[in-house]
């Protein structure tokens, strides 16, 4: 049952080993009742969009470009789907892994030529013809639940950028 259509939603999470509690979260409790029908929420290849997702005033991007398989794909297209002096907000750790992405489709975290090339000097190659980096990249530190004791703690490099 989803959030959006039953107002509240059941979840498991780990605590230990297999043991697991039950948590549960409702519209009411975050306020969100009377904009929940104005969320769309859809799946699939951020390689490969459809046509329709156009037009958007903001485009939120978190935690994915270093778990694209053509990063550089992504990025040198998504200005198509923002509306002029719309923005681009990008979250990412840069955790680049050849598990998700070929060394080769690698933006940054890389060296070329025997220069070291950070992900940011890549968003800059990649998104600079159609973007302009709209304040000074932000850290944004977020922890992930693993289990009850163990916690990831890591902090991603935020940058917005608008549409030209």
């Amino acid at each position: 049952m989803s959030l959006q259509e039953h107002g509240q939603v059941r979840y498991m999470v780990v605590n230990e080993g297999e043991l697991t509690s039950l948590k549960q979260v409702a519209l009411a409790e975050l306020a969100l009742q009377e904009t929940a029908q104005k969320i769309a929420f859809s799946q699939g290849d951020a390689c490969n969009l459809k046509p329709s997702y156009t037009g958007y005033d903001v485009i939120f991007a978190g935690n994915l470009i270093d778990r694209l398989y053509e990063s550089a794909q992504f990025l040198g297209r998504i200005h198509e789907r923002i509306n002029t002096g719309g923005f681009l907000v990008l979250t990412s750790p840069y955790t680049w892994l050849t598990e998700f992405t070929n060394q080769d489709h690698w933006i940054g975290g890389k060296k070329i030529n025997g220069e070291n090339v950070t992900t940011l000097d890549g968003l800059k190659a990649v998104l600079g013809s159609h973007f302009n980096l709209y304040v000074d990249p932000i850290d944004v530190p977020f922890v992930i639940r693993e289990t009850a004791r163990k916690h990831q703690h890591t902090i991603a490099q935020m940058t917005i950028w608008q549409c030209k």
